[in-house]
């Protein structure tokens, strides 16, 4: 089986038949993940007017 090998290994990863996920990857999508969150929940400024 002739695969593909990625030139410089970055460190641990989860390897799935599909999918690589290194742990910087992981971090960064769990940062967006949260920013997208927060910008869901937190108001804009004087967006609640009385």
């Amino acid at each position: 089986m002739n695969q593909l090998q990625p030139p410089i290994h970055a460190g641990w990863a989860w390897h799935f038949s599909w999918l690589n996920l290194s742990v910087a990857d992981i971090v960064v999508v769990a940062l967006m993940l949260i920013i997208f969150v927060l910008a869901l929940v937190i108001p804009f400024p004087g967006g609640r007017e009385k």
